[in-house]
């Protein structure tokens, strides 16, 4: 073999061996627990993911995928869950790691199937948050930097971040009732909404433009932020308080 392929060769074998080993490790359970339709659920993680899906059934699915580099890591990485009839809470474990080579690594992406009319208390640092079809329920979430999605709910959402993006879909629509309060300190908000959606919207930017679909007069502000009240029709099911420090809002609709 020529000597210039032979080094290729060793590269990519190195290179490949590089990959295999910044490649996480991995380990998921999963758990049902008994619950009341209208109970409590509180979850707490660190950094990954909590995407949550709602069913008409008196119980909790909880599937907890634990991430990290090492084996040692990543038995380290716990998740903790108190039950009652009424109330579930579950807790991420992440040991702080010390020492300049220590293993730092380490996070869960959760995915639960709770009653709709579940009432769930969220805080994650990092990542990203999905709810899906809650149904009288309501969700308040805390998050540092990432991601909140709700779709489909009709349901209590109040959402606070730092930094990302939070949005609202709509694939179909009912005249359900449904309040979203969506406040971002620096990022964007956007609502997708069918054309015949009733719904009143809240919205204002310190520093950011609002954009909609609806026909909405366009709203009047400042040099750096704008307001808009305004809603498709009197006294809507739905309502969306959204604001936003620096960034901007859409409200959009699809036919």
């Amino acid at each position: 073999m020529p000597r210039f392929l032979r080094i290729f060769s060793l590269a990519f074998a190195f290179a490949a061996v590089c990959a295999r080993a910044d490649d996480p490790l991995r380990e998921q359970t999963e758990q049902f627990f008994p619950l009341q339709l209208n109970g409590a659920i509180s979850l707490e993680n660190t950094d990954g993911s909590i995407h949550v899906f709602g069913w008409y059934e008196p119980r909790v699915r909880l599937a907890a995928l634990r991430n990290a580099y090492t084996a040692p890591r990543l038995r380290q990485i716990r998740v903790e869950t108190r039950a009652q009839p009424a109330s579930l809470a579950i807790r991420t474990v992440i040991p702080a790691a010390h020492g300049f080579f220590a293993d730092r690594s380490g996070t869960v992406d959760y995915t639960l199937n709770v009653p709709e009319t579940a009432h769930l208390t969220l805080k994650l640092g990092n990542g990203e948050v999905t709810l899906q079809g809650l149904r009288g329920g309501s969700a308040t979430i805390e998050l540092r930097n990432g991601r909140v999605t709700a779709s489909n709910c009709f349901a209590r959402v109040a959402a606070h971040s730092r930094n990302g993006v939070m949005e609202v879909f709509y694939e179909w629509w009912e005249n359900l009732p449904a309040a979203f309060d969506y406040t971002i300190e620096h990022g964007r908000i956007g609502a997708l909404l069918p054309t015949g959606a009733q719904f009143r919207v809240n919205a204002a930017t310190a520093n950011g433009r609002i954009g909609n679909g609806f026909g909405f007069k366009n709203p009047p502000g400042g040099e750096a932020g704008q307001k808009l009240e305004a809603a498709t029709t009197p006294n809507p099911p739905v309502s969306l308080r959204l604001r936003t420090g620096g960034g901007n809002i859409s409200i959009d609709r699809w036919r």
